[in-house]
């Protein structure tokens, strides 16, 4: 089975994803981890290709490139900054999306991202696309990583990055056709993994 969450910065799709994963027991993958993996990859001189997804039990995911694990060593600035760069080439999405599009067919997946349900895995069986306002998205996030700047400064940054998703050239931040949109404004976490799960649950009792 396949399930994919797309949707904006900063919308929740990565703490949605992985409660989800964990309760359907769905190998959980983060499409921006693997753009991460690849900046480490070039700023220690790594072969692209040797980017791997290797699944850790049930819903947990080990990255390696060059033969090294880089799971955890994925945090910095310097490698947010070289993804983003990384993110905007072809080459580099083409390789991404085949990494995962590889593993899917073989496990049951949840993949969350911006483009999963329309360009990496289009045939998935349950599609979502999270969004919230720019300013709710800003207030979690100011709580979330509980740092001091205004919220209007946090809310102007997300806007910048939703424009940029939404008109980039390749693979642009937009809902699949046949995905199920969630507005969360007024969600809190706990009940949009309830929205979810209910949509999987619906799926496998047909």
């Amino acid at each position: 089975m396949q399930v994919t969450i797309d949707g904006p910065a900063g919308v929740g799709k990565t703490s949605v994803g992985k409660k989800v994963a964990d309760r359907f027991s769905l190998l959980f993958i983060q499409s921006g981890q693997l753009y991460r993996a690849l900046a480490y990859g070039k700023l220690n001189q790594m072969d692209y290709s040797s980017l791997a997804l290797n699944p850790e039990g049930d819903s947990n995911l080990e990255l390696t490139i060059g033969g090294e694990e880089v799971t955890k060593k994925l945090t910095s600035e310097e490698i947010a900054e070289e993804a983003s760069k990384l993110a905007k080439k072809k080459e580099i999405r083409a390789l991404v999306n085949d990494r995962i599009s590889r593993i899917a067919r073989d496990q049951d997946v949840l993949v969350e991202g911006r483009d999963i349900g329309t360009e990496v895995l289009p045939d998935a069986e349950v599609k979502i696309f999270l969004t919230a306002s720019a300013k709710e998205r800003a207030k979690r996030r100011k709580k979330q990583l509980q740092i001091d700047r205004p919220l209007k400064d946090i809310e102007n940054g997300i806007k910048k990055r939703d424009e940029r998703d939404q008109n980039r050239e390749i693979s642009p931040l937009r809902p699949a056709d046949d995905a199920v949109i969630l507005n969360t404004n007024s969600l809190d976490e706990s009940k949009v993994v309830e929205r979810v799960a209910s949509l999987i649950g619906d799926y496998l009792k047909d």
